[in-house]
């Protein structure tokens, strides 16, 4: 009995893998929407300095930490195929935050995100 359980438990664990590049906005409410489009209006302005990563990119930003944790939360409800990652250096107070993604997801960060795309360093 444990076996199936354990069994019929795999089945339904999605793995990054599985899930489509691919952004669904309709994943958000309208005011979620609204807040995303704000939050990322903040991080744009916000970016300090940018790193090319061998399967993504990372962007430096000097914003509260609250306010990057909630952007992150709204933008990977939509687009769950990224990996996110938040850096927080305590004696500077430097935050990075890292897109990485499996192949295929950092040639779709400039088509999903253009303006913070033409933030980074050339």
């Amino acid at each position: 009995m444990k076996l199936l359980i354990l069994t019929l438990l795999a089945a339904v664990v999605v793995s990054a893998a599985d899930v489509p590049i691919a952004c669904n906005l309709k994943a958000l409410t309208p005011s979620q929407r609204k807040e995303l489009g704000r939050l990322a209006d903040l991080a744009v302005n916000a970016v300090t300095d940018s790193k090319e990563l061998a399967d993504g990119y990372s962007f430096q930003l000097k914003l509260p930490i609250s306010e990057v944790a909630g952007w992150v939360d709204l933008w990977r409800r939509c687009c769950p195929f990224y990996e996110f990652q938040v850096d927080v250096h305590g004696a500077d107070g430097t935050i990075w935050l890292s897109l990485r993604g499996r192949p295929g997801v950092k040639e779709y960060f400039p088509i999903d995100a253009p303006r913070l795309a033409a933030r980074l360093k050339k």
